[in-house]
């Protein structure tokens, strides 16, 4: 068992092989929703042969409920569900997992807090149980306090040693000036500061039914299933739903720099907010980032690969919440080519601005983010994660079975304008991480482009 921080639909941004199937339509699939008298909501989705079923208990919490002080403070809370029950002490919860035949999973991301396991058909009626136990009557004592939040301290220190990461912590900084996204990694002094009575308040006031959406995909008793998710679940406290809560981020032209003296790799972040899934342009947004930068063969990482010195990498990420939503390319290069990894992504924005993409590239992008799709809707984990994102931002199911057309549709010229109108490098923040005193002449040539 481990406890994962990122948001569930990270793993969804995977980009899948271009020569897996592609353009099929959405797998037939059965879905239904009911709501439980104390707020609870259920999904039970119905789909493949195979006796198994992928459970996701899904709390609306997690770093979007933080205080300004507390950053850290949603996946140590969600962290102590793992140390132990009233009735299980920590042990017996890996122990129960294990006979279960599963790996229980528990993550705090962004805006919710997940437990998630896979399990045989038969089994769900424990794993429920299980779950329901750790949520409802965590133990929440000092001595389990005391190793959460070690464990935290130990994974902070090693991940604030990573240019990638803190990279990535100063340019959310950036574009999340005034909220909780703006600190993907808490902070040593404030993470060493947070009480045991912190985390109690957080599951006081947020783990309770009417923050509960359990979503339940695979081949299963439908009936059986709803008797016993209202059996154990049915006299839960209802609490109080979350409050609307809008974060946008900020359209910043500024540049950071972290000095690593010495440093031979540099790790650039650099990206602007862009508009929301439920916008009608964001199918054209996607097949533009793929074309781009969204894959290994993507014109961008072709152009960094080319400068070579060891196994530069680069890539981009549509990063997807409510109101919230980012484009990012992250490029880690030698410190010497750091300007002209840059360099490289201002020309092929400015090349595709000029000229609309050749039908074949176009169409190797469309498949590669049809194929990402396709494996989403073909597995039972990626189809909940799939529901999570239609739930979150108000897709409805139309929106999953008639994506791939909307995807075929999108032309070169849409392209050429998804690029013009979303990406403009005079308006993208940039944060780096390397050898200021070797970079910043690289910088220097790229300007007025870079702030």
């Amino acid at each position: 068992m481990k406890l994962r921080i990122a948001g569930i639909f990270a793993a969804l941004l995977a980009v899948c092989s271009a020569t897996a199937r592609v353009g099929a339509q959405a797998p037939p699939i059965t879905s239904r929703m009911f709501s439980m008298k104390n707020g609870m909501r259920v999904t039970l989705v119905h789909t493949g042969t195979v006796r198994r079923a992928f459970v996701a208990l899904v709390l609306e919490t997690g770093e979007i409920d933080e205080p300004v002080f507390g950053p850290g403070l949603a996946a140590l809370t969600a962290s102590m569900m793992l140390e132990g029950t009233v009735a299980r002490s920590a042990k017996q919860i890996e122990t129960e997992t294990a006979a279960l035949g599963t790996s229980l999973i528990v993550r705090a991301g962004p805006i919710a807090t997940t437990l998630t396991g896979d399990v045989d058909a038969a089994r769900i009626p424990r794993f429920l149980s299980l779950v329901a136990d750790m949520v409802r009557h965590p133990l929440l004592d000092t001595a389990s306090f005391g190793r959460a939040r070690r464990k935290a301290m130990h994974s902070l220190d090693s991940t604030l040693h990573n240019a990638a990461d803190l990279s990535k912590q100063q340019w959310r900084a950036m574009i999340f000036p005034d909220g909780p996204f703006g600190h993907p990694y808490a902070y040593g002094p404030t993470l060493s500061q947070l009480l045991l009575g912190h985390v109690r308040n957080v599951y006081d006031d947020n783990y309770s039914a009417s923050r509960a959406h359990l979503y339940i995909s695979g081949a299963f008793d439908d009936v059986a299933t709803e008797t016993t998710v209202r059996e154990i679940f049915s006299d839960w406290k209802a609490g109080l739903p979350q409050k609307p809560v809008v974060l946008r981020a900020a359209t910043v032209h500024e540049l950071a720099t972290i000095d690593q003296p010495g440093a031979e790799h540099s790790v650039t972040w650099i990206g602007l907010p862009v508009i929301d899934p439920a916008n009608a342009d964001f199918a054209k947004l996607e097949v533009a980032d793929m074309l781009l930068a969204g894959h290994d063969s993507a014109r961008v990482p072709l152009d960094i690969a080319k400068l070579g010195g060891g196994a530069p990498r680069a890539g981009s990420t549509l990063w997807q919440r409510r109101t919230a939503t980012y484009w990012v390319d992250v490029l880690d290069v030698r410190t010497a080519n750091t300007g002209a990894a840059i360099g490289a992504l201002f020309d092929e924005i400015a090349d595709v601005k000029r000229e609309a993409p050749q039908e074949g590239e176009v169409a190797r992008a469309r498949a590669r983010v049809i194929a990402a799709f396709d494996a989403r809707n073909n597995s039972r984990d990626g189809l909940v994660s799939l529901m999570e994102f239609m739930d979150e931002h108000s897709l409805g199911d139309g929106w999953r079975t008639s994506y791939v057309k909307h995807i075929k549709e999108v032309t070169r010229e849409d392209v050429r304008t998804a690029v013009a109108t979303y990406l403009d490098p005079t308006k993208m923040a940039v944060a780096v991480v390397g050898d200021r005193a070797r970079i910043e002449p690289q910088l220097a040539k790229l300007r007025p482009i870079l702030p």
